[in-house]
Protein backbone atom coordinates (compact mmCIF):
# COMPACT_ATOMS: atom_id res chain seq x y z
CA UNK A 1 0.00 0.00 0.00
CA UNK A 2 1.76 3.43 -0.80
CA UNK A 3 2.32 6.04 2.00
CA UNK A 4 -1.21 8.28 1.35
CA UNK A 5 0.28 10.16 4.52
CA UNK A 6 2.40 11.62 3.06
CA UNK A 7 2.14 11.90 -0.20
CA UNK A 8 1.57 15.29 -1.52
CA UNK A 9 -0.99 16.36 -4.41
CA UNK A 10 1.38 15.59 -7.73
CA UNK A 11 2.30 12.21 -5.89
CA UNK A 12 -1.31 11.63 -5.53
CA UNK A 13 -2.49 12.79 -8.73
CA UNK A 14 -0.10 10.16 -10.34
CA UNK A 15 -1.30 7.26 -8.55
CA UNK A 16 -3.27 5.19 -10.54
CA UNK A 17 -5.90 3.66 -7.59
CA UNK A 18 -6.58 7.71 -6.92
CA UNK A 19 -7.51 8.77 -10.37
CA UNK A 20 -9.82 5.56 -10.27
CA UNK A 21 -11.41 7.63 -7.43
CA UNK A 22 -12.01 10.30 -9.54
CA UNK A 23 -12.39 9.42 -12.90
CA UNK A 24 -14.22 6.16 -12.34
CA UNK A 25 -15.05 5.86 -9.15
CA UNK A 26 -16.69 2.38 -7.95
CA UNK A 27 -17.52 0.53 -4.79
CA UNK A 28 -13.70 -0.65 -3.51
CA UNK A 29 -12.57 3.15 -4.33
CA UNK A 30 -15.83 5.23 -2.84
CA UNK A 31 -15.26 3.46 0.46
CA UNK A 32 -11.58 3.30 0.84
CA UNK A 33 -10.79 7.12 0.10
CA UNK A 34 -14.05 8.30 2.00
CA UNK A 35 -12.66 6.02 5.13
CA UNK A 36 -9.27 7.64 4.51
CA UNK A 37 -10.46 11.44 4.10
CA UNK A 38 -12.31 10.83 7.60
CA UNK A 39 -8.93 9.46 9.14
CA UNK A 40 -6.83 11.93 7.88
CA UNK A 41 -9.12 15.32 7.33
CA UNK A 42 -5.78 17.35 7.93
CA UNK A 43 -5.03 16.72 4.18
CA UNK A 44 -7.99 17.22 2.32
CA UNK A 45 -6.48 20.14 0.67
CA UNK A 46 -4.04 18.42 -1.23
CA UNK A 47 -6.78 15.60 -2.09
CA UNK A 48 -8.59 18.37 -3.42
CA UNK A 49 -5.75 19.77 -5.36
CA UNK A 50 -4.83 16.61 -6.55
CA UNK A 51 -8.19 15.60 -7.37
CA UNK A 52 -8.55 18.71 -9.44
CA UNK A 53 -5.77 18.39 -11.20
CA UNK A 54 -6.47 15.33 -12.17
CA UNK A 55 -9.72 16.18 -13.77
CA UNK A 56 -7.99 19.19 -15.85
CA UNK A 57 -5.50 16.87 -17.48
CA UNK A 58 -8.80 14.39 -17.82
CA UNK A 59 -9.91 17.10 -20.40
CA UNK A 60 -6.87 17.22 -22.62
CA UNK A 61 -8.00 14.53 -25.16
CA UNK A 62 -10.53 17.44 -26.48
CA UNK A 63 -7.50 20.09 -26.96
CA UNK A 64 -6.06 17.35 -29.49
CA UNK A 65 -2.75 16.67 -28.23
CA UNK A 66 -0.55 13.89 -28.59
CA UNK A 67 -0.26 11.83 -26.10
CA UNK A 68 3.65 12.76 -26.29
CA UNK A 69 2.65 16.53 -25.88
CA UNK A 70 0.00 15.58 -23.00
CA UNK A 71 2.77 13.86 -21.32
CA UNK A 72 4.90 16.88 -21.65
CA UNK A 73 2.58 19.09 -20.34
CA UNK A 74 1.81 17.00 -17.17
CA UNK A 75 5.66 17.03 -16.02
CA UNK A 76 5.61 20.86 -16.95
CA UNK A 77 2.66 21.29 -14.31
CA UNK A 78 4.39 19.36 -12.07
CA UNK A 79 7.57 21.27 -12.69
CA UNK A 80 5.71 24.12 -12.05
CA UNK A 81 3.94 23.04 -9.23
CA UNK A 82 7.46 22.71 -7.67
CA UNK A 83 8.31 26.36 -7.90
CA UNK A 84 5.10 27.15 -6.16
CA UNK A 85 6.32 24.13 -2.78
CA UNK A 86 7.68 25.65 0.12
CA UNK A 87 10.22 23.14 2.39
CA UNK A 88 8.45 21.93 6.01
CA UNK A 89 11.44 21.77 8.69
CA UNK A 90 12.21 17.91 9.21
CA UNK A 91 9.47 16.83 6.55
CA UNK A 92 10.33 14.00 4.21
CA UNK A 93 8.48 15.74 1.59
CA UNK A 94 7.81 19.07 0.30
CA UNK A 95 4.50 20.29 1.49
CA UNK A 96 2.21 22.61 -0.36
CA UNK A 97 1.79 26.49 -0.01
CA UNK A 98 -1.91 27.20 0.24
CA UNK A 99 -4.39 25.23 -2.64
CA UNK A 100 -4.96 28.34 -4.19
CA UNK A 101 -1.43 28.88 -5.19
CA UNK A 102 -0.96 25.56 -6.13
CA UNK A 103 -4.14 26.16 -8.41
CA UNK A 104 -3.21 28.93 -9.85
CA UNK A 105 0.55 27.60 -10.92
CA UNK A 106 -1.14 24.85 -12.86
CA UNK A 107 -4.39 27.23 -14.32
CA UNK A 108 -2.03 29.91 -15.55
CA UNK A 109 0.31 27.40 -17.16
CA UNK A 110 -2.73 25.62 -18.92
CA UNK A 111 -4.32 28.81 -20.28
CA UNK A 112 -0.93 29.74 -21.35
CA UNK A 113 -0.66 26.80 -23.36
CA UNK A 114 -4.30 27.62 -25.08
CA UNK A 115 -6.39 24.71 -24.17
CA UNK A 116 -8.53 26.70 -21.42
CA UNK A 117 -9.33 26.43 -17.95
CA UNK A 118 -8.34 23.47 -15.91
CA UNK A 119 -11.09 23.47 -13.65
CA UNK A 120 -13.54 23.36 -16.33
CA UNK A 121 -15.38 20.20 -15.85
CA UNK A 122 -17.42 18.29 -18.34
CA UNK A 123 -21.02 18.79 -17.51
CA UNK A 124 -24.25 17.14 -19.37
CA UNK A 125 -25.67 19.87 -21.76
CA UNK A 126 -28.81 19.29 -20.53
CA UNK A 127 -28.25 19.93 -16.57
CA UNK A 128 -28.98 23.55 -15.61
CA UNK A 129 -26.92 25.60 -13.12
CA UNK A 130 -27.89 26.53 -9.65
CA UNK A 131 -29.24 30.16 -10.60
CA UNK A 132 -31.17 28.08 -13.63
CA UNK A 133 -32.79 25.57 -11.18
CA UNK A 134 -34.10 28.34 -9.50
CA UNK A 135 -35.18 30.45 -12.37
CA UNK A 136 -37.01 27.38 -13.26
CA UNK A 137 -38.31 26.43 -9.52
CA UNK A 138 -39.82 30.29 -9.05
CA UNK A 139 -41.59 29.50 -12.30
CA UNK A 140 -43.28 26.17 -11.18
CA UNK A 141 -43.64 27.27 -7.57
CA UNK A 142 -43.51 30.81 -7.18
CA UNK A 143 -41.63 33.09 -4.31
CA UNK A 144 -38.51 31.15 -2.94
CA UNK A 145 -36.25 31.50 0.63
CA UNK A 146 -32.75 31.67 -0.61
CA UNK A 147 -30.10 30.83 2.55
CA UNK A 148 -26.71 31.39 1.30
CA UNK A 149 -24.07 29.97 4.24
CA UNK A 150 -20.86 31.79 3.23
CA UNK A 151 -18.95 30.97 6.48
CA UNK A 152 -17.48 27.95 7.52
CA UNK A 153 -19.45 27.03 10.33
CA UNK A 154 -22.91 24.58 9.64
CA UNK A 155 -26.12 26.89 9.80
CA UNK A 156 -29.35 24.80 10.88
CA UNK A 157 -32.79 25.85 8.97
CA UNK A 158 -35.78 25.11 10.04
CA UNK A 159 -38.39 24.59 7.06
CA UNK A 160 -42.40 25.05 7.33
CA UNK A 161 -43.41 21.74 7.42
CA UNK A 162 -41.13 21.28 10.63
CA UNK A 163 -38.28 19.31 8.45
CA UNK A 164 -34.43 21.37 9.99
CA UNK A 165 -31.47 21.05 7.84
CA UNK A 166 -27.89 21.71 8.23
CA UNK A 167 -26.44 23.69 5.89
CA UNK A 168 -23.05 23.17 5.19
CA UNK A 169 -20.15 25.73 4.56
CA UNK A 170 -20.38 27.73 1.22
CA UNK A 171 -23.64 25.62 0.46
CA UNK A 172 -26.90 27.64 -0.53
CA UNK A 173 -30.33 26.30 0.15
CA UNK A 174 -33.66 27.70 -1.31
CA UNK A 175 -37.57 26.48 -0.80
CA UNK A 176 -41.00 28.01 -0.70
CA UNK A 177 -42.35 29.77 2.59
CA UNK A 178 -45.05 27.52 2.88
CA UNK A 179 -45.26 23.96 0.94
CA UNK A 180 -48.47 24.55 -0.88
CA UNK A 181 -49.24 21.89 -3.38
CA UNK A 182 -48.59 17.91 -3.23
CA UNK A 183 -44.75 18.29 -2.85
CA UNK A 184 -42.22 19.62 -0.58
CA UNK A 185 -39.88 20.73 -2.88
CA UNK A 186 -36.09 22.51 -2.25
CA UNK A 187 -33.24 23.35 -3.74
CA UNK A 188 -29.63 22.88 -2.44
CA UNK A 189 -26.08 24.24 -4.27
CA UNK A 190 -23.82 22.69 -1.93
CA UNK A 191 -23.62 20.04 1.28
CA UNK A 192 -26.70 19.91 3.45
CA UNK A 193 -27.82 17.34 6.25
CA UNK A 194 -31.19 17.12 6.49
CA UNK A 195 -34.10 15.81 9.38
CA UNK A 196 -37.56 15.29 7.18
CA UNK A 197 -40.79 15.91 8.97
CA UNK A 198 -42.80 12.83 8.32
CA UNK A 199 -45.59 12.97 5.37
CA UNK A 200 -46.10 9.98 3.51
CA UNK A 201 -48.72 11.79 1.45
CA UNK A 202 -46.87 14.68 0.51
CA UNK A 203 -43.14 13.70 -0.84
CA UNK A 204 -40.02 15.60 -0.12
CA UNK A 205 -37.73 17.01 -2.90
CA UNK A 206 -33.90 17.72 -2.79
CA UNK A 207 -33.36 19.13 -6.21
CA UNK A 208 -30.08 19.84 -6.89
CA UNK A 209 -28.59 20.89 -10.60
CA UNK A 210 -28.03 17.52 -11.52
CA UNK A 211 -29.71 14.77 -9.31
CA UNK A 212 -33.39 14.62 -7.29
CA UNK A 213 -33.68 12.83 -4.14
CA UNK A 214 -36.95 12.03 -2.84
CA UNK A 215 -38.04 10.91 0.32
CA UNK A 216 -41.56 10.80 2.44
CA UNK A 217 -39.75 11.36 6.37
CA UNK A 218 -35.71 10.17 7.02
CA UNK A 219 -32.57 11.29 7.56
CA UNK A 220 -30.00 12.10 4.48
CA UNK A 221 -27.14 13.81 3.43
CA UNK A 222 -26.20 15.32 -0.08
CA UNK A 223 -23.28 16.35 -1.12
CA UNK A 224 -23.58 18.34 -4.92
CA UNK A 225 -20.89 21.33 -5.01
CA UNK A 226 -20.74 23.34 -7.83
CA UNK A 227 -17.75 22.23 -9.33
CA UNK A 228 -17.81 18.81 -8.26
CA UNK A 229 -17.87 15.81 -10.98
CA UNK A 230 -20.33 13.78 -8.73
CA UNK A 231 -23.11 14.44 -6.60
CA UNK A 232 -23.18 12.50 -3.48
CA UNK A 233 -26.30 10.81 -0.78
CA UNK A 234 -25.86 9.50 1.86
CA UNK A 235 -28.80 7.57 4.40
CA UNK A 236 -28.84 7.47 8.16
CA UNK A 237 -32.49 6.84 8.90
CA UNK A 238 -35.35 5.42 6.56
CA UNK A 239 -35.32 5.28 2.79
CA UNK A 240 -34.68 7.54 -0.18
CA UNK A 241 -34.89 7.26 -3.74
CA UNK A 242 -32.73 9.15 -6.53
CA UNK A 243 -32.47 9.69 -9.80
CA UNK A 244 -31.51 11.99 -12.16
CA UNK A 245 -32.62 15.77 -13.05
CA UNK A 246 -34.95 16.63 -15.88
CA UNK A 247 -36.25 14.04 -18.11
CA UNK A 248 -39.15 11.53 -17.76
CA UNK A 249 -38.55 9.56 -14.69
CA UNK A 250 -38.23 13.10 -12.68
CA UNK A 251 -41.86 14.19 -14.56
CA UNK A 252 -43.63 10.96 -12.78
CA UNK A 253 -41.86 10.76 -9.81
CA UNK A 254 -43.47 13.88 -9.00
CA UNK A 255 -46.91 12.89 -9.72
CA UNK A 256 -46.26 9.84 -7.19
CA UNK A 257 -45.65 9.43 -3.24
CA UNK A 258 -44.31 6.14 -4.13
CA UNK A 259 -40.21 5.65 -3.64
CA UNK A 260 -39.29 4.20 -7.07
CA UNK A 261 -35.64 3.80 -9.14
CA UNK A 262 -32.84 3.54 -7.35
CA UNK A 263 -33.50 3.31 -3.52
CA UNK A 264 -31.20 3.44 -0.75
CA UNK A 265 -31.28 2.60 3.24
CA UNK A 266 -29.49 3.24 6.27
CA UNK A 267 -25.64 3.11 6.14
CA UNK A 268 -25.85 3.07 1.67
CA UNK A 269 -24.31 5.69 -0.03
CA UNK A 270 -25.22 6.59 -3.89
CA UNK A 271 -22.75 8.37 -6.32
CA UNK A 272 -23.84 9.39 -9.65
CA UNK A 273 -21.40 10.74 -12.00
CA UNK A 274 -21.83 13.73 -13.81
CA UNK A 275 -19.54 13.00 -16.65
CA UNK A 276 -21.23 9.70 -17.52
CA UNK A 277 -24.58 9.73 -16.25
CA UNK A 278 -24.35 6.34 -13.88
CA UNK A 279 -24.37 5.23 -10.58
CA UNK A 280 -22.75 3.71 -8.08
CA UNK A 281 -24.19 2.63 -4.88
CA UNK A 282 -22.32 1.11 -1.91
CA UNK A 283 -21.73 0.65 1.85
CA UNK A 284 -20.63 3.42 3.87
CA UNK A 285 -17.15 2.87 4.79
CA UNK A 286 -17.51 2.05 8.89
CA UNK A 287 -21.66 1.27 8.71
CA UNK A 288 -23.66 2.82 12.19
CA UNK A 289 -25.47 0.81 14.09
CA UNK A 290 -29.41 1.93 14.07
CA UNK A 291 -31.06 3.28 16.14
CA UNK A 292 -31.90 1.19 19.18
CA UNK A 293 -29.60 -1.52 18.28
CA UNK A 294 -27.47 -3.27 20.90
CA UNK A 295 -23.64 -2.35 20.85
CA UNK A 296 -22.47 -5.92 22.06
CA UNK A 297 -22.55 -9.16 20.19
CA UNK A 298 -21.88 -12.53 22.30
CA UNK A 299 -21.84 -15.52 20.69
CA UNK A 300 -21.77 -18.58 22.48
CA UNK A 301 -21.54 -21.84 19.81
CA UNK A 302 -24.09 -19.65 18.09
CA UNK A 303 -25.36 -20.69 14.24
CA UNK A 304 -24.32 -18.08 11.97
CA UNK A 305 -27.60 -18.07 10.98
CA UNK A 306 -28.54 -15.97 13.55
CA UNK A 307 -25.16 -14.41 13.82
CA UNK A 308 -25.83 -12.76 10.65
CA UNK A 309 -29.71 -12.31 11.35
CA UNK A 310 -28.74 -9.59 13.88
CA UNK A 311 -25.89 -8.40 12.10
CA UNK A 312 -28.65 -7.38 9.49
CA UNK A 313 -31.00 -6.03 12.22
CA UNK A 314 -28.32 -3.81 13.73
CA UNK A 315 -27.01 -2.42 10.47
CA UNK A 316 -30.02 -2.43 8.29
CA UNK A 317 -27.76 -4.53 5.96
CA UNK A 318 -28.53 -7.52 3.30
CA UNK A 319 -26.26 -10.60 3.78
CA UNK A 320 -26.51 -13.34 1.25
CA UNK A 321 -25.06 -16.08 1.76
CA UNK A 322 -25.80 -20.50 1.50
CA UNK A 323 -27.54 -21.00 4.68
CA UNK A 324 -27.47 -25.02 4.10
CA UNK A 325 -23.30 -25.14 3.81
CA UNK A 326 -23.06 -22.32 6.73
CA UNK A 327 -26.19 -21.22 8.41
CA UNK A 328 -25.38 -23.85 11.18
CA UNK A 329 -21.71 -23.17 11.51
CA UNK A 330 -21.30 -22.68 15.04
CA UNK A 331 -19.54 -19.43 15.98
CA UNK A 332 -18.02 -18.18 19.81
CA UNK A 333 -17.00 -15.01 20.08
CA UNK A 334 -17.39 -11.57 21.69
CA UNK A 335 -17.98 -8.24 19.69
CA UNK A 336 -18.45 -4.42 20.81
CA UNK A 337 -16.82 -1.60 18.91
CA UNK A 338 -15.15 -3.34 15.88
CA UNK A 339 -16.70 -1.59 12.33
CA UNK A 340 -19.36 -3.99 10.80
CA UNK A 341 -17.02 -5.26 8.39
CA UNK A 342 -14.24 -6.07 11.02
CA UNK A 343 -16.65 -8.12 12.71
CA UNK A 344 -17.48 -10.07 9.29
CA UNK A 345 -13.61 -10.77 8.60
CA UNK A 346 -13.78 -12.14 11.46
CA UNK A 347 -16.62 -14.29 11.75
CA UNK A 348 -15.51 -15.39 8.13
CA UNK A 349 -12.28 -16.50 9.19
CA UNK A 350 -13.30 -18.78 11.92
CA UNK A 351 -15.92 -20.45 9.28
CA UNK A 352 -13.49 -20.31 6.66
CA UNK A 353 -15.71 -17.94 4.32
CA UNK A 354 -14.86 -14.99 2.73
CA UNK A 355 -17.15 -11.62 1.66
CA UNK A 356 -17.18 -9.12 -1.02
CA UNK A 357 -19.97 -6.15 -1.21
CA UNK A 358 -21.58 -6.30 -4.68
CA UNK A 359 -24.38 -3.41 -5.08
CA UNK A 360 -24.42 -2.62 -1.42
CA UNK A 361 -25.15 -6.36 -0.37
CA UNK A 362 -23.03 -8.33 1.58
CA UNK A 363 -22.26 -11.76 0.00
CA UNK A 364 -20.75 -14.66 1.74
CA UNK A 365 -19.08 -17.75 0.05
CA UNK A 366 -17.38 -20.31 1.59
CA UNK A 367 -17.22 -24.53 1.69
CA UNK A 368 -18.91 -24.29 5.20
CA UNK A 369 -18.16 -26.34 8.51
CA UNK A 370 -19.07 -29.62 7.65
Amino acid sequence: MPDYPHFCAEEFAQDEFFVRWVLRPDAETEAFWQQWLSTFAFRRDEVEAARQLVLGLHQLPQARLSSAEKMALRQRIFAEIETAETPALGAHHQWLVPTWQWVAAASVLLFLLGIGQLWQLQQPTSVPDYRALLAQARRDVGTLRDIDNPTTSTRLVSLPDGSSVLLRPHSRLAFPARFAGPTRPVYLEGSAFFEVAKDPQKPFFVNTSALVTKVLGTSFEVQAAAKSPRVVVTVKTGRVSVYPQGGEQARQQLSTPQLEGLVLTPNQQATYGLANHQFTRTFLARPALAGGAAAVFEYEETPIREVFAQLEEAYGVSIEYDKAALGNCPLTASFTDEPLFEKLRLICKAVRARYEVQDAQIVVTGLGCQ
